[in-house]
This record gives structure tokens, C-alpha cells and sequence, in this order.
């Protein structure tokens, strides 16, 4: 078979020159700019269109999809390998030492929101299939590359592309946003809104946090003036800045962000700021919010669950919002596949005595580790690799494996390379994303032939 790494290496210069554009379209959901043929907004679909035009230049069909997703086709015949990728990324917060989508290369690395979410590794897949064109090897299979609009707030254009635009079901897919070597596994996710009617004073208003999917890193809460609470704040040394006049006290106070799955991995500003209220209001309402809000695996209401195969279930509180009446907190909920979810909310509702409104749900996804599409993948990860011993894993993440069929998540995180995905500066390793083009090369070539 062919040698991928040396083939892949060849495609460094343009590959990398692609992504730097890629990274430089700001393509956040945008709700001031959506249009017919944007649902997404302006810069979203300024995203698909430009990966649009370098499907064209490579020689693929293009199709827009109302705007919805790009899918570039090429193939004649034979069975087809899907390949579902995102064109849209998280809203940028906290300090970046990096332009936020300035694409720049330092230090073996190229930087900017989306360089590994999902930018990078969307890209390598193209490549990929590039390659094995170039080198006569795409016979017998075709291969669709569709890039959505809309997977970080939950998909909605890849549910379009095949429920209502009638995207045809691969043979085998895969998605490149996730981890190597392969995720088998995804827990459910329920993102929806808890929502009370309460008067928090002597708090005016609150409002932070950007996605629902990502730790609140910042929170910014609206006082009467009150040099004690200052005080308090300074003498112990709670992570915040305080902007103080005759009228107001606005604090804002700051935690870490972290994906939305691994909560653990953050720190709430959310929780921060009600744990110093609380403490120095001496109220235990918010003292009660500073709990629940700081227990990203639920055990202080009894919403602790852990699953054989995917774990702890965990919850994140991302967006923040107080109007001096009504508390509104963003939930993304993930649980494993023996947790009873309808359950775990109502102990969670309860004991704050609010309401679940709204939301969407997808339950956990759960692949046989022997079937033809896990084991053919992982086959072609170990050849490239030499990690003979490597086992698909179980994540939290939701990934498009949800909603194209017969379609696991295939890389593209490396261990201790992790990209600092949802988090300030954002990256991937350039040596990282040429593995990446040779194990994607390989491993549709693989499931192109597979008999």
C-alpha cells in the first residue's frame, strides 16, 4: 500500500495556506445577519462558501444545500463513504496571547478559533481524499465531504441536511472532531434552560457566559453601591474586577472556561460569584446556587449517575442571565447509557425549586468495537501509527456521530496535544495535521475497499 506520510507530507504548503483562510473567516452564529440562503448568519456562510471554492479548485461536485451545509461529492460508483465535519466555531472569551482568528504559524503551530475545532482536521480530510485522487487510488467508492453550519449550538444543519434535504446515508462515515483513535462511544446530551422566578437582592441584574456549551469563564453582576462587599472581595481575594460610581457597583468576576463536556476541567464564574454573595449576604439561596452551579458530576442535588461504558454523567451551567425577577441558567446535561436523565433533572429542579424549559435532546451513542466500521478504522489508525495496542474510547462529546448513520467520530485530538478546544488560543500542530491527512488517506481508502 502506499506510503501516506510521505504522500501527505506533500501537501503541507497549500494545506496549510488553506487552514490560515479557514481560521480568518469569523464564522460565529450570528442572528443579526441571517438571511435566505444563511440561516446561520453572515459569517458562517462566508465559511461553507470558501470551503465551497476549495472543493471546486480540487476538482469536487459542490452542492450549498440551501446554505444549511457544503457537501462536495466526487466518485463515479460504487458505495459511498461519508465524511461530516463543521465550518462554524464557538464565540471567542478570555485572554488570548494569539490573534483570536488571525490563522498565524509560531512554533510549529497554527493558531486561531477553529485551527482544531473543526477547521484543521475538517481540512486534512479533504486532503485526504485529495491525495488518494491524485494518486489514482479513489476507485470503486465515491466520497461526500458535507461541512455544516451549526454543530456547536447542536447540529441543526446536518439534521437538515439528511431529514430535509434528503442527504444520501453513507456505507461507512466518519466525523473528524473528536479524539484518536476512535470514539465508540458518546454519552446523550439535553441542552435546555433552568428558569425561577426569585428576587435575588440586592442583586440588580446579572449576565455572562457565551455558549451553552462551554464553562462560563465570566459573570458580570450589577449592585448598589457597597464599599463592604468590595472590601470582602479584595480581602479575599475573589477572581474578579470591580468597576464602582456613585449609582452602581458592577463586578465581574472570572473563572476558566472548559468544553462543555468536561466541566470539571473549568471553573464557574457562575459559581464563584454566588458563593461570595452568598457568604458575604449571608444568603442561602445563592449559597445553594454556588453548589449546585460548582458540582459539575451532581452529587450535591443527587444527580450523580455513573454508566459501564460512559461514565459519570455531568452537568454545565453556561449562560447566565437576572432582569431583577426572573433567573435564566443554560444547562448542558450528559449521561450514560443506564442513566435515567428524566430523573436526574427532576432532583435537580427540585432542589432549587425551579423549572426545565425547553431544550433538545440526543440520547447515547453505542458502537460494537468488533463491527465492520470501528474495526476497519481502527485498523488503519494502528498501520499508521505503529500503536498496536490502541483502543477506541467512550466521551462525553457529542459529536455529528448522532446524526448521520453508520458514522463514528475519528480523531482529530492528540494526547498532550489537545488544541485547547472552546478555550482561549486555540491551536494544532502542523506535524499533528499532516497524521492526520495519512490516517484519513488510509482509513477511507480501507473503507472504500472493505468487501
Amino acid at each position: 500500500m502506499a506510503n501516506f506520510k510521505k504522500l501527505a507530507a506533500s501537501y503541507e504548503k497549500p494545506l496549510l495556506s488553506a487552514l490560515q483562510r479557514f481560521i480568518r473567516i469569523p464564522s460565529v452564529y450570528d442572528e443579526k445577519t441571517i438571511k435566505e440562503g444563511a440561516p446561520y448568519g453572515e459569517n458562517v456562510k462566508k465559511a461553507l462558501n470558501y470551503f465551497a471554492e476549495i472543493g471546486a479548485n480540487y476538482g469536487f461536485k459542490v452542492d450549498t444545500c440551501n446554505g444549511y451545509c457544503t457537501e462536495l461529492s466526487i466518485g463515479d460508483e460504487g458505495p459511498l463513504i461519508g465524511i461530516y465535519g463543521h465550518s462554524d466555531v464557538v464565540p471567542v472569551s478570555g485572554k488570548w496571547d494569539h490573534p483570536e482568528f488571525g490563522g498565524e504559524i509560531k512554533d510549529g503551530r497554527v493558531w486561531g478559533r477553529g485551527a482544531c475545532d473543526d477547521k484543521g482536521p475538517l481540512l486534512a480530510s479533504l486532503f485526504a481524499v485529495k491525495l488518494l485522487k491524485d494518486n489514482g487510488l479513489l476507485k470503486g467508492f465515491r466520497v461526500k465531504i458535507v461541512s455544516g453550519g451549526d454543530e456547536e449550538r447542536g447540529s441543526s444543519c446536518l439534521r437538515y441536511y439528511f431529514e430535509e434535504y434528503g442527504g444520501e446515508h453513507p456505507r461507512f462515515g466518519f466525523t473528524p472532531d473528536a479524539n484518536w483513535p476512535l470514539i465508540y462511544a458518546e454519552k446523550g446530551i439535553i441542552h435546555c434552560s433552568l428558569k425561577k422566578t426569585i428576587d435575588l437582592k440586592p442583586i440588580i441584574a446579572l449576565n455572562g457566559g457565551f455558549v451553552a456549551n462551554a464553562v462560563c469563564d465570566s459573570l458580570i453582576v450589577t449592585l448598589l453601591p457597597n464599599p463592604k462587599f468590595e472590601k470582602y472581595l479584595a480581602e479575599n481575594a475573589v477572581p474578579c474586577d470591580i468597576n464602582s460610581s456613585r449609582e452602581l457597583l458592577i463586578v465581574r468576576f472570572k473563572g476558566k472556561t472548559a468544553h462543555g463536556s468536561l466541566p470539571n476541567e473549568g471553573i464557574n464564574a457562575g459559581a464563584i460569584a454566588f458563593k461570595a454573595l452568598g457568604e458575604f449576604f449571608k444568603n442561602e439561596e445563592f449559597l445553594k446556587l454556588a453548589k449546585v452551579i460548582g458540582s459539575p458530576f451532581g452529587e450535591v442535588f443527587h444527580g450523580d449517575e455513573t454508566s459501564p461504558e460512559l461514565g459519570k454523567n455531568t452537568y454545565n451551567y453556561g449562560i447566565f442571565s437576572y432582569d431583577g425577577k426572573n433567573l435564566a441558567i443554560s444547562l448542558d446535561f450528559r449521561f450514560g447509557e443506564t442513566a435515567d436523565s428524566k430523573a436526574c433533572l427532576k432532583k435537580l429542579s427540585e432542589y432549587l425549586g425551579g423549572e426545565i424549559i425547553g431544550g433538545s435532546e440526543s440520547k447515547p451513542l453505542l458502537y460494537d468495537k468488533k463491527s465492520p466500521l470501528v474495526s476497519t478504522l481502527m485498523k488503519a489508525y494502528k498501520k499508521e501509527t505503529k500503536k498496536i495496542f490502541a483502543k477506541p474510547l467512550a466521551i462525553g462529546g457529542g459529536t455529528y456521530a448522532k446524526e448521520a448513520p453508520n458514522t463514528v467520530a475519528f480523531g482529530a485530538e492528540w494526547p498532550g496535544h489537545e488544541g485547547n478546544m472552546h478555550s482561549p488560543n486555540e491551536y494544532i500542530y502542523i506535524e499533528d495535521l499532516l497524521k492526520d491527512v495519512a490516517i484519513y488517506a488510509r482509513g477511507i481508502l480501507m473503507l472504500g475497499t472493505h468487501k
